[in-house]
């Protein structure tokens, strides 16, 4: 993929280390992604609703965070005209049925469950990402 067709993807984490581990797996991916986090969902729509150029290709929303979590501003991404149809994940240490459930009504993708390992990670997200990319790559040609 060329450099000007680079997609953003943004991590919505107050865990530093989760969101080091997610740029590192994405580090290893054959895809040109630039990645950005938000510490929480309050900061994550502030960036979205202010930042006219920041318009993210994925994101990646963790359910426990403090002042907003993960089902509370997926409600709010969805809200937002420039990313409501942006696909979301939900990112959890556990798949809880009733989150995913309620997630998915909601508009996210889906819930991945946070990886017990880097490499499960970067399957995981090139699963994701490789896939989308080409669909995306397929949409601006």
């Amino acid at each position: 993929m060329a450099d000007n067709k680079r997609i953003t993807c943004l991590l919505i984490d107050d865990d530093i280390d989760d969101q080091e581990l997610f740029a590192h797996a994405l580090k290893h991916l054959d895809v040109s992604v630039d990645f950005v986090t938000a510490n929480d969902g309050v900061h994550a729509i502030d960036k979205i609703k202010t930042d006219s150029n920041f318009n993210p290709y994925f994101i990646f929303i963790d359910v426990n965070m403090p002042r907003m979590n993960g089902i509370e501003c997926l409600v709010e991404i969805k809200k937002i005209s420039k990313v409501k149809n942006t696909p979301v994940y939900l990112y959890s240490t556990y798949g809880d049925p009733d989150t995913i459930s309620q997630g998915k009504k909601l508009g996210a993708v889906d819930l991945l469950v946070k990886a017990n390992n880097m490499k499960e990670l970067e399957q995981t997200l090139a699963g994701i990402l490789t896939t989308k990319t080409t669909e995306h790559k397929s949409d601006i040609d």
